[in-house]
Order: structure tokens, then sequence, then C-alpha cells
């Protein structure tokens, strides 16, 4: 696990602790262990065994992905926050 991984996780336990509700929102993959509750994630994109025109496609992705903004909404819409907290958007 990552600095930024570990950072959101510790940050997501003190608002919990804090009586606040926590949901995420990611790539599906196999070690995820965390999710929100439409279970809504992008397609995990394997820089390293992907096929080589999902490669070429991939750099686009990390820009604007549609499956992105079509699933996050689904998350927003029944989750409703006050508050979102956005990491390692490049």
């Amino acid at each position: 696990m990552g600095g930024s991984e570990t950072y959101i996780f510790k940050l997501g336990d003190y608002l919990k602790r804090q009586g606040h509700e926590v949901q995420y929102f990611g790539m599906e993959h196999k070690g995820r262990c965390v999710g929100n509750a439409v279970d809504a994630y992008t397609t995990d994109m394997d820089f390293h065994d992907g096929s080589k025109l999902s490669k070429l496609v991939y750099p686009l992705k990390t820009i604007y992905s549609s499956e992105a903004r079509r699933k996050i909404r689904l998350v927003l819409d029944a989750f409703e926050p006050d508050v979102c907290h956005i990491n390692n958007v490049e």
C-alpha cells in the first residue's frame, strides 16, 4: 500500500471515529478493501499486462473517463455527501 492509500484510509478512519459516514470510489481490482453503497467502480487499468490497444487508451482515460464520470455520479446520487475529498487526481 502506497502513501496516498495510507493517507486516505487513515483520514477515512478518523472521520468515521468522528461520527461521519465514509464511502470510497476508485478502480475495481482484486485487492480492493473499501467500497461504496452502490458497488460502483471503474474498470481496472493494468499497465503491465493489458492489451496493446488498452495501453494506447489508458493515457486518455487518465485525462477523462466517461465510465468514471457515470459511475461516480451513481455513488454521489445514492450517498448525497456534504463533503467530498478527492485524492490522486492528476
